[in-house]
């Protein structure tokens, strides 16, 4: 599976993509905001783990960048944070896309396990 890791704490992009490529996953990693939205957009993926907390141009910057352009249907989004999330908000960032929101930190097995239903459908097209 190619996955998209937008985050910009170092460690965790680091630790996250070093065991998803452990797991035989190809795993591109961007560290802001812009240039995630870049790759995004250059870029064919099987999922994007997006943090929702960055400086300058934060994931639902992203997230609505996208929508506005009609580019986030065929994406699946995965949203990361270490905050907590309103429901509103989490309803708002669903109806535009989002396919989910997890809470940092994160078991990597357990997000390993939730992005496979993400490869299957791929599988079935």
């Amino acid at each position: 599976m190619k996955i998209l890791l937008i985050d910009d704490n170092k460690d965790i992009t680091t630790m996250l993509s070093k065991y998803l490529v452990l797991k035989g996953n190809s795993c591109s990693v961007s560290n802001n905001g812009h240039n995630g939205l870049n790759m995004i957009t250059a870029n064919q993926c099987d999922a994007i783990l997006l943090d929702l907390a960055m400086p300058e141009f934060s994931g639902v910057d992203i997230v609505e960048d996208l929508y506005k352009n009609g580019k986030i249907a065929k994406l699946n989004i995965v949203a990361l944070t270490a905050s907590s999330v309103s429901s509103d908000r989490e309803e708002h960032l669903k109806k535009m896309g989002v396919k989910a929101i997890l809470k940092k930190p994160i078991d990597p097995d357990e997000l390993l396990e939730y992005l496979q239903q993400f490869d299957l459908k791929l599988a079935q097209r």
